[in-house]
């Protein structure tokens, strides 16, 4: 019986023994692979002759020092991959990159050296997620976070480091590559915390900005009112509602044809828009489509809202109809008369109801036109053609990675600026304005340098577009107070003439959150409202008899009165523009 009873006891105890070591077991964090074959890394090399890299031994560990001897007409001229056991990757999945890293030599004033690093996920370029960092000078844990935005073939996996800067030199050990499990999100893994030059409060290149707002954006207006002696009493209120500087949005055609929510929050914030895709030649082409997007037009213009147009000419094939393509294989002649013909199509069915558009789009990497014309002729007739057809509407030009990854392209923004002196000289001053797209990534360009990079090309004396803001920076502190920057450096400088975001709502994408998919403001809203709103907003409240022939300074644009008379409130609308008297008499 006590053999038995024993037996009885025993056994839920060494079963329930048995069940919490597998619960804690469970618990453990999985053991992550190295994707990096690190027997490899001791073969690193690089094809370029204006580069080196040696493998030296620290400590009993292996050691790899880039040297970058002469900087290459690209960055991407200098690059050298990672050994990787390759496997498929589904979307949607955190890949951590991690390492140590010291900075030897530096061109920088910072004394850092610079390190592109690229995930590729498909075929294109356009796949590749980049990353720029800078290494300090001494030894430091690197932790890179990738979220991936499509799902990865084996063949197509990749890590490539690009090195392709001003002469440096860096030393990477201790690499690894792993993919955590579904499910994981990127505020959850290791990441080196982003900062940028000029973040702090007391940043120099703040106290000047803001003297530069308050010259160029700001006027000075004076009131009046018609029968003041008997509304001496009376309260006044007056407020800016809309900035006479553009600041925009792309959206699609549809939405602003079928979501009203998000449409009334388009009207009620912004005085211009970009359609996305609707005026691309692959959508415009679609019968069903380019109805959509001449409704979408019609509304956006009944409701005074400016539209950009965006682009005439793409000059790659995977941007275009298989009708251009085929017109390309017939040659030279055929491919210009295609695309020359779709320019005076478009032009026609929006006359009167664009301000202006991109004749140019991203011409430094798609150059399927020229080569096969031979020249640029292709693109500059498409200037000749808007300003022929069309001489009030604005003639810009597009491109992107200006002042993103961190400003360092720099022969990519001499060839910019370049590009546009030759449009130019070819077409008799076809362009009036520049459009340099912003698609920041974790590598945040300093306010300064973007500055800077806006003074280079101003020299052209024309207007600059903040064409396509984006950012791909996920720490939301950081992300708010960078775009607060980045938009309060544009607004400062005198040649920025517009500001677009590209996009509206947060899709997935997380690239743009002025509002989140369920509505609420997100971190880029809340750094757009706390300027537009809040630091760059005029009101003026009162009575009539304190405000009556009084001079006010306040932010250029559309501003909203109202006055009470007899209980009732009496509102109006005026205008204080730049350059003008701005005497405003309100009647009552």
């Amino acid at each position: 019986m006590t053999l038995n009873l024993r037996n009885t006891l025993l056994f839920p105890l060494i079963f329930g023994l048995f069940a919490f070591a597998k619960a804690c077991l469970a618990q453990q964090p999985p053991v992550l692979e190295n994707l990096i074959k690190t027997e490899r890394l001791q073969y690193l090399k690089t094809n370029n002759p204006d580069a080196s890299i040696e493998h030296v031994t620290e400590n009993d560990t292996m050691v790899h020092v880039f040297n970058t001897l002469k900087q290459p007409k690209f960055i991407y001229k200098m690059g050298t991959s990672l050994p990787l056991k390759k496997q498929k990757i589904d979307k949607g999945r955190v890949i951590l990159l991690s390492f140590d890293a010291v900075t030897r030599k530096s061109s920088e004033e910072t004394g850092e050296a610079k390190l592109m690093l690229q995930l590729k996920q498909g075929e294109t370029f356009k796949e590749n997620q980049d990353r720029v960092l800078n290494l300090g000078s001494t030894w430091k844990r690197y932790h890179v976070p990738f979220k991936t935005e499509i799902k990865i073939a084996e063949e197509y996996l990749g890590v490539v480091f690009q090195y392709g800067f001003e002469p440096q030199s860096f030393a990477v050990k201790n690499l690894s590559l792993v993919v955590y499990p579904e499910g994981t999100e990127l505020r959850e893994v290791p990441r080196t915390a982003t900062t940028y030059v000029g973040m702090e409060p007391d940043a120099q290149w703040r106290a000047a900005a803001q003297k530069r707002i308050e010259k160029l954006r700001k006027s000075d207006f004076e009131l009046t009112f018609k029968n003041a002696r008997k509304l001496q009493s009376s309260d006044v209120k007056v407020e800016l509602v809309r900035h006479y500087f553009p600041f925009g949005v792309a959206v699609h055609a549809e939405q602003v044809l079928e979501d009203d929510e998000l449409y009334d929050r388009v009207k009620k914030d912004f005085g211009l828009v970009v359609l996305a895709n609707d005026l691309k030649i692959k959508r415009w082409s679609n019968k069903k489509k380019r109805t959509e997007a001449l409704k979408a037009i019609e509304k956006l213009r009944a409701d005074n809202i400016n539209i950009k147009g965006h682009v005439l000419i793409w000059p790659g094939y995977q941007y275009n109809t298989g009708g251009v393509k085929k017109a390309a294989e017939e040659g030279a002649e055929a491919l210009t008369s295609f695309v020359h013909n779709h320019v005076r199509g478009i032009l026609r069915q929006t006359e009167g109801n664009i301000t202006h558009w991109d004749v140019t789009n991203e011409t430094y990497t798609n150059r399927d036109f020229q080569e096969v014309t031979g020249d640029e002729e292709i693109l500059y007739e498409g200037f000749r053609i808007l300003r022929n057809k069309q001489p009030g509407v604005g003639r810009f030009t597009n491109e992107y990675g200006i002042i993103s990854k961190g400003g360092i392209d720099h022969k990519k923004i001499e060839w910019y600026r370049d590009y546009i002196k030759r449009v130019d000289e070819n077409t008799n001053g076809g362009v009036t304005g520049i459009g340099i797209q912003s698609h920041i990534g974790t590598d945040l360009t300093p306010p300064e340098r973007v500055l800077k990079i806006l003074n280079y090309y101003a020299t052209l004396g024309k207007p600059i577009s903040i064409s396509e803001f984006t950012m791909d920076e996920e720490d939301p502190e950081v992300r708010e107070q960078y775009t607060r920057d980045f938009i309060t450096a544009a607004f400062s400088h005198p040649n920025v003439s517009e500001f677009l975001f590209w996009g509206f709502q947060e899709d997935g994408r997380k690239k743009v959150d002025i509002y989140e998919e369920d509505g609420s403001v997100g971190e880029m809203g809340k750094a757009f409202f706390s300027l537009i709103n809040d630091e760059w907003k005029t009101k003026v409240d009162g009575k009539v008899a304190d405000l009556d022939g009084k001079s006010f300074s306040g932010f250029q644009g559309l501003y909203k009165y109202e006055v009470m008379v007899n209980g009732e409130a009496r509102t109006g609308y005026f205008e204080v523009l730049p350059r003008q008297e701005n005497s405003v008499e309100i009647k009552l």
